[in-house]
């Protein structure tokens, strides 16, 4: 793995918007990119496999354990989750969080239900590629694999429409969702965008604004909101979620330390439990998103930490792996899975050590 300095193309900012990536700011970074041996990308497929294998054990384990209140899900909700596992509903997608660490991929988190800069991944860099290094390669099936997961979808819910939803207020989640929605539309299916606010609630049931039966809802939004907002909804409408519930155990950070338990010979899972260990570690929220809340503590010190809103329902406390820097930067590789499978990857780094939503997204090529 190698971070290689190049010149930006001279248009790159009008080219990316008419792709339709308007929130770019400058977040998408073209002043340099990731090599990888061929070698090393069937080291991050094998890991992504393998790591999304594990997971499903341990949802096993949380249900068959009665796990609940440890990852702070509401006994409301869990026996609609444990039928959605038992009735095995499908998932779209994911993203694990690798850092490499002497080619090894080091599992830092599994983004299972709200994972975001897939657009960026599967269709930016891609057309960054084809402008730039035409006959290379990329680690980048995503945008087929999503349409097929869809075909694979519809073969077994067959519904007559499919609903998105997300803050439409947010331009990432909205693009985003736009984004998953024409992958639905490529697959045939009928589809329909929403705002979040806008889902009504009612008889046990969630409808459209135009009071129309939602029976297959893919919506980016967290479920521990959803869960907080509509407890007796979640556990009462019989209507499939995409992502499925059971990923919310999967989504969940307290995960880190089962998975800690249940594998600790793996060479991906870095070693992470409820409490502080040791004098290095790193501390996560149970729930958070894009980096908030978390502090690097390093010989007894924090020696970088992030604010937030996370926390009230207590940390994780995982090892500190110490990530290379390439240029100053450190990167973390996103690797997807669609539809049960690896599918690509997607680069983001900073110039800190605690990957946030300030972090770039780097393309990159197989050499």
């Amino acid at each position: 793995m190698e971070r290689i300095q190049i010149t930006p193309r001279p248009d790159y900012k009008s080219q990316i918007e008419a792709l339709g990536f308007d929130f770019h700011q400058d977040y998408w970074k073209e002043d340099a990119y990731y090599s990888f041996s061929p070698a090393e990308i069937e080291t991050l497929e094998e890991a992504t496999r393998t790591c999304y294998q594990m997971y499903i054990d341990a949802v096993e384990y949380v249900i068959k354990f009665d796990l609940w209140d440890e990852l702070h899900i509401p006994r409301t909700v869990v026996p609609a989750i444990i039928r959605s596992w038992n009735e095995d509903d499908l998932s779209l997608y994911g993203r694990f969080d690798f850092a490499f660490i002497n080619g090894v991929p080091k599992l830092l988190e599994f983004n299972a239900d709200t994972p975001t800069s897939l657009f960026e991944a599967s269709i930016v860099q891609w057309n960054w590629k084809e402008d730039r290094f035409p006959d290379a390669d990329q680690f980048n099936s995503i945008h087929e694999a999503l349409i097929q997961s869809w075909k694979d979808i519809n073969e077994v819910y067959r519904y007559d429409r499919y609903d998105f939803a997300c803050v439409t207020t947010s331009p990432e989640d909205y693009t985003t969702t736009s984004y998953i929605c024409s992958t639905a539309n490529l697959a045939d299916l009928n589809t329909a965008m929403m705002d979040m606010e806008d889902i009504v609630h009612m008889n046990e049931s969630f409808y459209t604004p135009g009071m129309q039966p939602i029976n297959c809802l893919f919506a980016l939004y967290p479920f521990e909101w959803l869960f907080n907002e509509f407890p007796e909804g979640i556990a009462e409408a019989e209507m499939i979620w995409i992502e499925p519930l059971w990923k919310a155990i999967m989504s969940n950070k307290y995960m880190l330390t089962i998975l800690s338990k249940l594998f600790p010979t793996s060479p991906y899972i870095v070693r992470a439990y409820p409490q502080p260990f040791g004098l290095s570690y790193c501390e996560k929220p149970i729930f958070s998103r894009e980096g908030a809340n978390v502090s690097l503590v390093k010989n007894g010190t924090v020696v970088e930490a992030t604010g937030g809103d996370y926390g009230e329902e207590g940390y994780i406390y995982q090892e500190l792996i110490d990530i290379q820097p390439y240029d100053g930067m450190y990167p973390v590789i996103g690797s997807w899975v669609i539809g049960g499978e690896p599918a690509g990857i997607g680069i983001r780094e900073t110039a800190s050590r605690i990957t946030d939503n300030l972090s770039y997204f780097v393309p990159h090529i197989i050499k």
